[in-house]
């Protein structure tokens, strides 16, 4: 082989080289993402399929369609860690789309209930997610936390908690910001422009970069268990005197009872008779006479 063969192998080595890389990085490897049932019931529809009951995590491929009834929550992961989080009631048609120009578009048709989006950056550069429904077209910023209420009359609400939205409504463009709301009816009212947000729900579980409260900070020890200052009782001008209790008075001596006289003796009898000598017995007899 001559030097030009050589040199023509190079460039066609590398030439292959570049295209498999691009091939790697391209969104076309991205169009799928995981379904993950929270709690039943979640269906999963493929296109022109029957919906069949999510047990465990499923891949969902464009067209795929994923429902949640009374009691079931779902919750999507895309390949960049955005996530889109489906509560009761709600359905959620979810297609992967390359534009003319390259771009990497993931449309989500939402048809009814509620979606928080968590939105972390785009796949690639000029790519973006969009959300649509009977009434209104939305394009999700990147670092965008918002959620989308599609009640069953088609009203759309769109809701923004950080970042921005970007809808669009009868030809009606509005850019949600942080903190504000809009919404729209199925009839292709134009939105309305941007309002203060509603209180805002919380999601039964949160998504992936959603902001978490400032922690609490712990008591000190040596105030954990002190109340308020408002709640102590106000302190006496002067202590109580404490009634003294009298002590029990003890007697000096303690009379001790007298011993009971003895008892007299009584007489022996003798059992041969009274002795002579004993006393009041008369004198013996004397014989004076020999």
């Amino acid at each position: 082989m001559g030097v030009v063969g050589r040199v023509c192998v190079c460039i066609g080595a590398g030439g292959a080289l570049v295209l498999s890389l691009l091939l790697t990085s391209s969104p076309a490897t991205a169009q799928s993402a995981l379904l993950d049932a929270l709690a039943t019931r979640v269906t999963l529809a493929h296109p022109n399929g029957v919906a069949t009951l999510v047990a465990v995590d499923q891949i969902i491929r464009s067209g795929d369609t994923v429902a949640t009834d009374k009691s079931g929550r779902a919750v999507v992961t895309y390949p960049d860690g955005s996530t889109a989080l489906l509560e009761e009631n709600t359905s959620l048609t979810i297609e992967f789309l390359q534009t003319n120009a390259g771009d990497y578009v993931v449309r989500m048709r939402q048809s009814l209930g509620r979606v928080w989006y968590a939105v972390t950056r785009a796949v690639t550069l000029g790519s973006r997610y969009e959300v649509r429904s009977a009434g209104m077209a939305s394009v999700i910023r990147a670092g965008s936390d918002s959620y989308v209420t599609v009640s069953p009359s088609g009203e759309t609400t769109v809701v923004t908690i950080s970042g921005t939205v970007d809808t669009t409504a009868n030809g009606v463009d509005v850019a949600v910001l942080a903190g504000s709301s809009t919404t729209a009816s199925a009839a292709g009212a134009a939105a309305r422009p941007n309002t203060p947000a509603p209180s805002t729900p919380t999601p039964t579980t949160a998504p992936a970069h959603a902001p978490t409260p400032a922690p609490t900070p712990a008591p000190s020890p040596t105030s954990a268990f002190v109340p308020p200052v408002s709640t102590l009782p106000p302190l006496p001008t002067s202590a109580p005197t404490k009634p003294k209790t009298p002590s029990p008075t003890l007697p000096l001596a303690t009379p001790r009872p007298s011993a009971a006289p003895a008892p007299a003796p009584l007489p022996v009898k003798d059992k041969f008779g009274p002795r002579k000598d004993a006393p009041g017995q008369p004198p013996p007899k004397t014989n004076s006479a020999r």
